[in-house]
């Protein structure tokens, strides 16, 4: 049985069998089991994991009805002497002596770690075997269940403790492939300085000093932006390797300057969105916008833009979940060009306490100027009272000061704080149409990406790239929808266009749930309305994402399923 990727059980000869029929409930049972394999789980324990606060009214009798199903479908011709969910001691265990668990592979590899020599090569081939079984991570059918957060930790940690071993050991002789292996421990844990650390070295190895730079820059700027903290003094001390490794030799000539490239006037390309854009260049534009869209809408990208558009009168913050309070505020005053002692007046800042009129006239002076000033925090939603207090200080009293503030969908705003930050403008974020995606000169896109930007960006990488994206766009999409969303989408992959009337037998919803999902979905520009009365897949990449993830033999009963309702 794997978990590190898409459930898949399998029987001895290798066969396929039916876990992707099991009822979604069913699946995490299995799934909760498959984590905590080995140990006994208690049915209270085991239910307050599936459930959490919405337990069943018996939950007991329903656990063991779920755990009856896996075994008859999963081990049609067991019994009690070889069933891999064992009834033992008022509760269930996954006993991983009858049925073999790539997890528990992975941490059989992790533990032998702790008995071989630091740098022997025993251990390197123990770190490549983790790193074939890691390749993704655990149960991404529950990405956000909290009984999955451990052992996704786990698996993403063993992950990057092998890719920078195996980075630091191949730095000698191949520098190349240790850079390309620290870069993949930072897309894993981008706030571990060690990932930087390997990376800037295996850089400067390869006399890549710039990159080394640019690496650290990267790193200096997350960990300010997202953790408000300075970078180690070993990764100055590796900037300061970088820059001297930089400087030519002394007994260098000199060449002679190449002659500059011709001007091409060619503008980086940024997609739609112009009549948004113009809207905060008017002369009667509010001084607070709200940009919104959901996952993947390009709200980050459209902040990137108007930086662009308005050099150094734009500074961006990111809010989300910065350990420093005021994280997002210094680095829009360091976009910005703010001095030590503005700057000062920020690090000084009490945690629980907004800034007093003193420091925040001191900010305030650095949007004084002739010109309109922006100040841009991406991913606002979070954003605690005092820092909406600020900004709304700045904003009622620098008249040249816009402030714009991005997040999904102003519901999300309503009980927190920066309700407080009304406006009258709501730029949404919708998808490229096709005419904004015409300059591409690639019908394929617009087919494959449906018009969501995050997707127009990886329509023509490679497919096994641009569907994992496409996965990751869907399941943030669908976060806060009801339960029968993701059937709904997962329907639609497998059977094509459907009706609510054909899809409520098929997922056992009434047809008003079936069509409260299907609104949500539509308004997550997921799916499209057909003239027809039915809905499908506004994208093909997002389709086949889903398709990806259902056997075979899944299809063939949902098909033949439709085929008996109709």
């Amino acid at each position: 049985m794997t978990v590190l990727g898409p459930l898949t059980v399998t029987d001895c000869g290798g066969t396929i069998l039916p876990a992707g029929d099991l009822p979604r409930r069913a699946r995490q049972v299995l799934a909760v089991l498959a984590a905590r394999h080995d140990r006994i789980q208690t049915k209270d324990a085991l239910a307050d994991a599936v459930w959490g606060a919405e337990l069943p009214g018996n939950h007991v009798a329903t656990l063991e009805h779920y755990v009856s199903m896996i075994r008859r479908r999963l081990q049609p011709d067991g019994s009690v002497s070889n069933w891999f969910i064992v009834t033992r001691g008022g509760g269930y265990l996954f006993d991983t002596g009858r049925a073999e668990l790539d997890l528990a592979e992975l941490r059989g590899h992790i533990r032998s770690l702790d008995a071989l020599p630091p740098d022997g090569p025993d251990r390197l081939a123990v770190h490549s075997s983790i790193l074939t079984l890691a390749g993704q991570l655990p149960f991404p059918e529950d990405p956000y269940a909290e009984w999955a957060e451990q052992a996704r930790t786990e698996v993403q940690l063993a992950a990057v403790d092998a890719l920078l071993a195996l980075a630091g050991a191949a730095l000698p002789d191949d520098p190349a492939r240790s850079l390309r292996l620290a870069q993949e421990a930072i897309g894993l844990s981008p706030f571990l300085e060690s990932g930087y650390q390997a990376a800037m070295t295996a850089a400067v190895a390869m006399d890549r000093p710039d990159q080394a730079l640019r690496i650290f820059d990267r790193c200096r700027r997350v960990l300010e932006e997202e953790l408000g903290l300075p970078p180690s003094a070993e990764l100055i001390r590796l900037q300061s390797a970088a820059l001297a490794h930089r400087l030519p030799k002394p007994a260098a000539a000199v060449p002679a300057p190449a002659a500059p490239a011709p001007a091409t006037g060619a503008e980086p390309v940024f997609l739609g969105r112009q009549h948004q854009m113009e809207v905060l260049f008017e002369p009667t534009a509010p001084p607070v916008v709200h940009v919104v869209g959901p996952v993947g809408a390009g709200k980050s990208a459209f902040v990137a833009e108007l930086a662009r558009r308005a050099p150094n009168r734009v500074g961006i913050g990111h809010a989300g979940s910065a350990v420093f309070r005021l994280a997002w505020l210094r680095a829009v005053l360091v976009d910005l060009g703010a001095g030590p002692e503005i700057l000062a007046a920020v690090d000084g800042a009490k945690s629980d306490q907004p800034l007093g009129p003193a420091e925040l006239e001191l900010i305030g002076s650095l949007f004084y100027g002739p010109e309109r000033v922006f100040l841009a925090v991406d991913d606002a939603a979070d954003l605690d009272s005092a820092s909406v207090a600020e900004l709304a200080w700045l904003s009622n009293n620098c008249p040249r000061l816009r402030i714009v503030l991005t997040y999904r969908y102003p519901s999300q705003v309503i009980d927190r704080p920066l309700a407080a930050l009304n406006t009258t403008v709501v730029l949404r974020l919708g998808p490229l149409s096709a005419e904004d995606l015409a300059s591409l000169d690639d019908d394929r896109v617009a087919e494959r990406s449906g018009g969501i930007p995050a997707l127009v960006a990886v329509a023509t990488r490679p497919h096994e790239i641009a569907c994992a994206v496409a996965m990751q766009i869907a399941r943030q999409r669908t976060r806060w929808m009801s339960e029968p969303a993701w059937d709904v989408l997962r329907l639609c992959a497998v059977l094509g266009p459907l009706s609510a009337a054909e899809l409520a037998p098929l997922t056992g919803r009434s047809v008003q749930e079936v069509l409260t999902s299907i609104d949500d979905l539509v308004h997550a520009h997921l799916l499209s309305d057909e003239p027809d009365g039915t809905v499908r897949h506004r994208g093909t990449l997002i389709r086949d994402a889903i398709r990806a993830q259902v056997s075979e033999a899944s299809c063939t009963h949902l098909r033949e399923r439709l085929t008996a309702a109709s």
